[in-house]
Order: structure tokens, then C-alpha cells, then sequence
């Protein structure tokens, strides 16, 4: 974590639960188990010098399956919001640490989607949902196109939000009243 030097931290967060499939995924897995079925029913009927490709198959793509579901539960742990009085900082990232910047004076209104559990995910404007599925794993980009930011299993998002808007709006105020700012992001 890095450094806010000048900067007063109102709020840090990490999300609360860990979904590590998403609902693409949902179509993913049974698909994938479908290919292991029909990979392992012709692996019986063919002699037994092709059973071992047949079961190297089955093994590699369980062993897929299992590696994105750890990365992603690895991903999400490491995933840490914070808010200042200047900026929101989301610091993502399983071997290489990524940061996100985004000045408060340019946030949009946030906006809370519920989850279960109470929980909650808040994004900044109307945010096309399949982008909001995306950056909830805390992915930049998808080919060109940068994700927005969103803040994904926040407990109490509605206190959240609030913090949320509170800061944005006094960012504004600052910038509509032409104060300097000396921060160095």
C-alpha cells in the first residue's frame, strides 16, 4: 500500500465476499464439464494406448478450472479501496501490483447496486452492467476500452455511498473555487 502523503484517508475497504465464478462462468464450467464427459466416454471405447491423452485432457482442463478460480480468489483478497479527501485508489493485482487513480472532482454520482447479503457494489454513473461484471475482478481494461471503476461487496454501501458523494462534493466545491491542488498524482 502506498503512501498518502498530504492527503486525509476517509475510508479503506476490501470486499466482504468473494464470489470467485462469475455469471459467465456459470456457462463456462457446465460447458467445460460437458467437453470432459465426451472427451472421457470416447477415451473407453479407444485402446489403451489413447486412454492416458484422453485422461491428460481431462486432467489439464480441471487443472484450468482450478487455477482461474485460485487466481481470482487471490485477486479479490488483494483487492483494496481506499478513498481520500482528494482521490479513490483501487490496488488490485496477484503477481504485479496494479493501482488505479481517479480524482474525486471526476467521479460521477455513485450509485449503489445491491447484493446478497446486504452487501453492495457501487459504480460511478450508469455503467453498462457486462463492463461492471468485468472490472469487479479489478481488470483495467478489456482490449482498448478501460473498464469503469467499480467497488465491488462493500458492506453498508449506502453509508458508503454517502461518504462517497460527501467527498465528491466537496472535491467539486474545491475545483468550482479554483483552490490549488498540491497533490502529486
Amino acid at each position: 500500500m502506498q503512501a498518502y502523503t498530504g492527503e486525509q484517508v476517509l475510508w479503506t475497504g476490501k470486499p466482504v465476499h468473494r464470489t470467485i465464478l462469475s455469471r459467465y462462468d456459470h456457462i463456462a464450467v457446465p460447458l467445460a464439464a460437458v467437453v470432459l464427459a465426451v472427451v472421457g466416454y470416447f477415451a473407453v471405447d479407444e485402446t489403451a494406448a489413447e486412454r492416458p491423452h484422453a485422461l491428460l485432457a481431462m486432467v489439464a482442463c480441471g487443472g484450468l478450472l482450478l487455477f482461474l478460480a485460485g487466481s481470482r480468489a487471490v485477486q479479490l483478497r488483494r483487492l483494496t479501496y481506499v478513498l481520500t479527501d482528494r482521490r479513490l485508489v483501487v490496488d488490485t493485482g496477484v503477481v504485479w501490483r496494479r493501482t488505479r487513480t481517479q480524482p474525486l472532482a471526476e467521479l460521477d454520482v455513485p450509485v449503489v447496486l445491491p447484493e446478497r447479503g446486504g452487501a453492495g457494489t457501487i459504480t460511478f454513473g450508469p455503467v453498462d452492467p457486462r463492463l461492471v461484471a468485468a472490472a469487479r475482478y479489478g481488470a483495467h481494461r478489456i482490449k482498448a476500452v478501460p473498464l469503469p471503476i467499480v467497488l465491488t461487496g462493500i458492506a453498508e454501501p449506502e453509508r458508503v455511498r454517502a461518504l462517497f458523494a460527501e467527498a465528491i462534493g466537496e472535491a467539486r466545491r474545491k475545483q468550482a473555487a479554483g483552490e490549488p491542488d498540491d497533490s502529486l498524482f
